[in-house]
């Protein structure tokens, strides 16, 4: 009997057919067959670490439906094709000169334009979404936002130069007036979370996207003047959270379970009069992807501006929900929370050996980087797939729209700097997803692109006009 087995190296995904009785060795003369890899320079991660040349195949406990990666190049011996002619970059005219690194692509500014920018690289960190776009056809008339953003996308993807978002512009303050005021001729600042949210109602509208994003919530309503009077149950939902800033507000945290909590004038029939209520909220449904708001504007009427609110409020890279969930799906959230931590441990050691190994100089610079990137999706994918085990037919890590523990890790944050919404300036950091400790964010200021450290991204919490974090995306943990 004969089985198919998938690997994939460089990009390329390969189909072997092996014997019941095949070994490791057989394998490995296959992919080298294949690929033109020397079976010494193999490295083929399959549960419990390297494949040995004894080991039978098909009694390792391994997923044949999905791709093993193989690890390797090509035997530098072997014909290649001839080089091509050397260019030198002072010989390139203006039209000809692109990026040459791997950096992402800006956004140009088009005149008090940073709010938007920054939401859509903000989005654009988001693949789920940046996929629904990219797929959407616009077939039946369409939407024209959503063509002109799978453009932007589409341009944003080629990291060659910074990217001019001109007909994307024309057709958002088409679609939403409010955000084409002027002033003396100029186009106004406008609010980034404003921005954010009329182009999620876009998306999820014509791509169905609010299932990553969705909160959903038991409400608990009660009549504080009448604690003796049944309490009334229902239910809500939200596209992101609301952190409320008050004077007693230090972290995430605590605005955060503030915002779980409100109180409301209505009136009462037995009291035959107005009352005060207490509405209380748990969390029921986790989305794949949690946006946090810190609500840091206000109306003053005296200015007749939104103004800010400077405090100081710091946010964690690692954001743990557990207490703010409801008792229907706390117990299992935490549950598989506790078993995806122990995941990481046994982890740890292929991350610290990934960042010690030493480059292979006999390699090409493109052959070393496209090695590294394989190494990095090689541990990504064990992580995946140790993860999927825990959770067997529960759900499908793949498919999934919710988080099926309680924590998410930061992925992306949009910052304000100044003292009102209507002015200042926006910018959105995103994490290099190609760093496994988190220590690497690209900074988006506009069409300038930067990295920063993490002890950079601790500073975004507030505290003055500087740089504060407005928006926080997260993304939940091992997805």
């Amino acid at each position: 009997m004969t089985f198919k087995v998938s690997i994939k190296n460089a990009g390329k995904v390969y189909d072997i057919e092996l014997e019941d009785s095949a070994t490791g060795a057989d394998f490995k003369k296959k992919i080298e067959e294949l690929t033109q890899i020397p079976q010494e320079r193999q490295k083929i991660l399959v549960k419990g670490g390297k494949l040995t040349d004894d080991a039978i195949l098909a009694d390792l406990k391994v997923n044949f439906k999905a791709p093993i990666m193989v690890l390797g190049t090509p035997d530098k011996n072997l014909p290649q094709k001839a080089p091509e002619k050397q260019v030198f970059l002072e010989d390139l005219n203006e039209n000809q000169l692109v990026k040459t690194s791997h950096e992402p692509s800006g956004l140009v500014n088009l005149g008090n334009t940073c709010y938007l920018n920054s939401s859509l690289q903000a989005i654009y960190n988001n693949k789920d979404i940046t996929t629904r776009v990219d797929e959407y056809t616009g077939q039946s008339g369409g939407n024209s936002l959503v063509t002109s953003l799978k453009g932007i996308f589409s341009a944003m993807n080629k990291k060659q130069e910074n990217v001019n978002p001109t007909f994307f512009l024309m057709q958002f303050r088409s679609t939403f007036p409010q955000f084409a005021e002027q002033d003396r001729g100029f186009y106004k600042q406008q609010d980034a979370e404003e921005a954010y949210s009329q182009l999620l109602t876009v998306l999820s509208s014509a791509l169905n996207v609010e299932d990553f994003l969705r909160v959903e919530f038991k409400t608990v309503t009660k009549c504080l003047a009448l604690p003796e009077e049944a309490e009334k149950v229902g239910s809500d939902s939200a596209l992101k959270l609301n952190c409320h800033i008050d004077i007693k507000t230090n972290f995430l945290r605590d605005g955060l379970l503030n915002g779980l909590k409100d109180n409301l004038e209505k009136y009462n029939d037995t009291l035959q009069s107005n009352a005060e209520y207490e509405v209380s909220k748990t969390i029921t449904r986790l989305p794949k992807y949690l946006t946090v708001h810190f609500v840091r504007f206000f109306w003053r009427r005296d200015t007749q501006k939104k103004s800010k609110i400077l405090r100081k409020v710091q946010f964690p890279f690692e954001l743990d929900v557990a207490e703010m969930l409801d008792d229907s799906i706390k117990a299992e959230k935490v549950k598989v929370r506790d078993q995806l931590r122990q995941i990481e441990k046994d982890n740890a050691e292929l991350i610290r050996d990934f960042k010690k190994a030493k480059k292979d100089t006999s390699l090409t610079p493109q052959q070393q980087q496209e090695e590294e990137d394989m190494k990095l999706a090689s541990i990504k994918s064990k992580f995946t797939d140790d993860f999927q085990d825990i959770l067997k037919d529960s759900m499908d890590l793949s498919k999934t729209t919710e988080n099926p523990s309680s924590v998410y890790e930061l992925s992306s944050i949009v910052t304000h700097q100044g003292s009102s919404a209507d002015s200042g300036h926006y910018q959105a950091f995103v994490k290099d997803e190609k760093d496994l400790d988190g220590n690497t964010w690209w900074k988006f200021n506009d069409n300038k692109v930067s990295t920063v450290s993490r002890e950079k991204i601790e500073m975004l919490a507030g505290g003055g006009e500087s740089d504060s974090a407005l928006i926080l995306f997260y993304k939940a943990k091992g997805l």
